[in-house]
């Protein structure tokens, strides 16, 4: 087990590899396509598999609504633009308290997403794997778009975010 300096230092090190930044969201009523959203600011989203399409995210262990995401069969994730810091931000924060319903729009399907995002994804719940002090999710890609043209993607790199463009 890594002691508080080996964390520390792994911390700062893995800040040096930008990542970019997304919003994964659910309905909290399975079906429901007009009830209340759960959402959450990650930057862990990573493509696992062409076939299946399948992506992948990390959910800490001691989240403040885990069972809540551990338990999403139905998810998006939103690749959030440049000039999204505000909504980041927002979604980073613990909890519900501060989600605002203005954010989101409904796919086809009933899923929420966030409005102007870079591009968008929906998926079903595929596995789940306990890895240290977080849980891996794998979703199925059901339905993807891309929406933002050409604007930079919001990117973190060293604790802040940036911008990333082509």
């Amino acid at each position: 087990m890594a002691d508080a300096a080996q964390q520390a230092e792994f911390r700062e090190l893995m800040s040096l590899f930008a990542t970019g930044v997304c919003v994964i969201a659910f309905n909290r009523e399975e079906g429901d396509a007009d009830g209340a959203v759960s959402a959450m600011t990650i930057n862990s989203l990573v493509s696992v598999s062409l076939d299946p399409l399948l992506l992948c995210w990390s959910l800490q262990n001691s989240a403040s609504q885990y069972d809540e995401y551990h338990g999403a069969e139905r998810f998006t994730f939103s690749i959030l633009a440049d000039g999204q810091q505000a909504l980041a931000r927002r979604y980073a924060a613990r909890g519900d308290s501060a989600l605002s319903a203005d954010d989101f729009e409904k796919t086809a399907n009933g899923l929420p997403i966030i409005k102007g995002a870079l591009a968008t994804f929906e998926c079903q719940r595929w596995n789940r794997y306990p890895a240290g002090d977080h849980t891996m999710i794998l979703g199925e890609v059901q339905a993807m778009s891309r929406n933002g043209g050409n604007t930079p993607a919001l990117g973190f790199f060293e604790g802040r975010f940036c911008a990333v463009s082509s």
